[in-house]
C-alpha cells in the first residue's frame, strides 16, 4: 500500500511538472512570435508607412499586428497566441536616420 501511494506522488508530480514546462514553452513561444510581428511591421513600414494591420501564420500559431500612426512615430501591437499562451507587446516605433527606435515597450501576457 503505501508503495503505491509513493508511487501515485511521483506520477502525480511528474504530471504537474510536464504541464508547467508545456506551459512554460507555449508561453516562450508566444512571445518569440510576437516580437517576429514587431519585426515584420518594422520591415513592411519601410516599404509602406500607410500600413495598418497585418496577421502572420507560424504553423499553427496566429499573430495579429495593429499599427496607428501618432506624433512622427508608430504605436505597434503584436498579439501572439500559441496553444493556451498569449502575449501582447505594444511598442512606439521612431524611424531616426535609418534605425527605429523604440520610446516605448510594454509586454502583458496571460
Amino acid at each position: 500500500m503505501t508503495l503505491s501511494l509513493y508511487g501515485m506522488e511521483s506520477f502525480i508530480k511528474a504530471n504537474a511538472q510536464a504541464k508547467m514546462a508545456r506551459r512554460e514553452i507555449q508561453s516562450r513561444q508566444a512571445l518569440y512570435e510576437a516580437e517576429g510581428g514587431l519585426e515584420w511591421a518594422k520591415a513592411q513600414l519601410r516599404i509602406d508607412p500607410s500600413v495598418i494591420s497585418g496577421n502572420i501564420s507560424f504553423g499553427s500559431d496566429q499573430v495579429q499586428i495593429s499599427i496607428l500612426s501618432s506624433g512622427g512615430g508608430y504605436w505597434v501591437t503584436s498579439i501572439a497566441q500559441s496553444g493556451q499562451a498569449e502575449r501582447k507587446i505594444t511598442v512606439y516605433l521612431q524611424l531616426d536616420d535609418g534605425r527605429w527606435l523604440e520610446t516605448h515597450y510594454q509586454e502583458l501576457h496571460r
